[in-house]
C-alpha cells in the first residue's frame, strides 16, 4: 500500500511540474495522463510485489449485470448532490443559475449576434446539465477509470474492500493529498486560495468517497465508481460557474468549499441509509 501511494504521488508531482513548465500544450493532455498515472502506479506496485497484474485488473474491471446497472445509475447520485447543494446555496446567495447563463451568453456572442445569444444561452445552460450524464458514462468515465483502478481498486482491496469509516477516511485523504501538488503548482480547482484549497480538496475527497466505495462493493467492480467520478467531473463545476461570489470566496464556500462538503455529507448519509436497508 505504501509503495502504491509513493508511486502515485511521485507520478503526480512529475506530471504537475511538467505541466507548470510546459504550459498550455501539455495541459491539453495533462488531466487524462495524471488520472491514468494512478492505474500505472497500481500496476507497477503489483509488479514490484510479485502479484498478478492481469488477474487484478480483470477482478477490478469485472462486468456483470449489476455492475452495468450501477454504472448507469451512479451518475444520478451527483444530480441528487447538486439538488441538495442548490437547496443549501441558493437561499444564502451562493448559487445563481443566471450567472452561468451569463457566462454562456458571453461565449455565444463571439460566434453569433447578441440578441440570438441571449435567447439561446438559457437553453444551452440547462442542456449542458442534462448532457453531463452522457459525458459521465462515456469520455469522463474512461478518464476517471484510471484513478478508480488505483483508489477504489488497488487501495480499497488492500484495505479489506469494506466501506467502513476507517476506509472512507484513509482512501479519501490519500485521494485528496494526491491533488495537492496540482493545486499548489497549477491552482487546480483553487487558483485564488491554493493553500486553503489544498486542505479543502482533501475534505471534499473524503466527502466524495463513501458513495464510490458502496458502488464498488455492491457491483464488485470499479466501473460504477468510474461513472460516478465522471459525473462529478462533468456536473460539479457548475457550482463554481453559477456562483456570484468573488473568486476567493467562491473557492472557500461554494461547491468545492464548505457548502459542497455539506451537500455531499447529506448524500453520503442518504446512501448509508439506503445501503443499510438492502
Amino acid at each position: 500500500m505504501v509503495l502504491f501511494l509513493a508511486l502515485a504521488y511521485i507520478f503526480a508531482v512529475i506530471l504537475d511540474l511538467a505541466a507548470a513548465a510546459g504550459g498550455a500544450p501539455f495541459l491539453a493532455v495533462w488531466g487524462v495522463a495524471r488520472m491514468w498515472s494512478v492505474a500505472g502506479a497500481a500496476s507497477l506496485a503489483l509488479l514490484l510485489r510479485g502479484e498478478p497484474v492481469r488477474a487484478s485488473l480483470r477482478r477490478w474491471l469485472s462486468v456483470s449485470g449489476r455492475a452495468v446497472k450501477l454504472y448507469l445509475v451512479t451518475p444520478l447520485v451527483v444530480y441528487a448532490a447538486l439538488g441538495v447543494y442548490v437547496a443549501l446555496a441558493y437561499p444564502v446567495g451562493v448559487f445563481d443559475m443566471g450567472v452561468a447563463v451569463g457566462v454562456i451568453e458571453k461565449s455565444l456572442e463571439q460566434v453569433m449576434p447578441p440578441g440570438e445569444a441571449t435567447r439561446l444561452a438559457p437553453l444551452v445552460a440547462y442542456a449542458q446539465i442534462a448532457l453531463a450524464y452522457v459525458a459521465a458514462v462515456t469520455v469522463n468515465a474512461l478518464a476517471a477509470l484510471g484513478e478508480e483502478l488505483g483508489w477504489r481498486g488497488y487501495l480499497y482491496e488492500k484495505l479489506g474492500a469494506a466501506p467502513t469509516l476507517r476506509n472512507i477516511v484513509l482512501i479519501g485523504v490519500a485521494w485528496g493529498l494526491w491533488h495537492v501538488s496540482a493545486t499548489l503548482l497549477l491552482g487546480y480547482s483553487y487558483p485564488a486560495e491554493r493553500v486553503a484549497g489544498s486542505v479543502l480538496y482533501v475534505a471534499m475527497c473524503v466527502a466524495f468517497t463513501y458513495p464510490h466505495l458502496v458502488a464498488v462493493s455492491t457491483a464488485r467492480s470499479v466501473l460504477p465508481a468510474a461513472s460516478l467520478h465522471g459525473a462529478i467531473n462533468a456536473l460539479w463545476p457548475l457550482t463554481a460557474v453559477a456562483s456570484p461570489l468573488p473568486e476567493s470566496s467562491r473557492e472557500l464556500y461554494a461547491g468545492m468549499g464548505v457548502l459542497g462538503f455539506a451537500a455531499w455529507a447529506v448524500i453520503s448519509l442518504a446512501v448509508y441509509v439506503v445501503a443499510k436497508r438492502r
